[in-house]
């Protein structure tokens, strides 16, 4: 879906919009900014879908949560998980892969 001009559009194209999102969501497809916004749009409250603008505040605002969530158990960086020093990478062994 390309990015959808926000002038008046009437409400059948916005409710197209949205069940073609839901679907492509329910087939677990990726989707856009523009997909999202409509696929959390609610018609009966609302005229049109927020704006891409408003999707990524609301990430922000779920990601600095989180954040200081993870920072009241002292977890400020990847290294407060995992220890590198004693990290061992695996090796495949597949015959896609050749022979290592």
């Amino acid at each position: 879906m390309a990015y959808e001009s926000r002038k008046e559009k009437a409400k059948e194209h916005w409710l197209q919009l949205r069940k073609d999102a839901l679907r492509k969501n329910k087939a677990g497809e990726r989707l856009t900014l523009e997909e999202t916004a409509v696929a959390l749009w609610n018609p009966e409250k609302e005229k049109q879908p927020m704006t891409c603008m408003g999707i990524l505040k609301i990430e922000k605002r779920a990601l600095s949560k989180l954040r200081s969530k993870l920072a009241e158990y002292g977890i400020k960086d990847i290294t407060d998980i995992f220890e590198p020093r004693y990290r061992e990478y695996g090796k495949p062994i597949s015959s896609v892969y050749g022979k290592n």
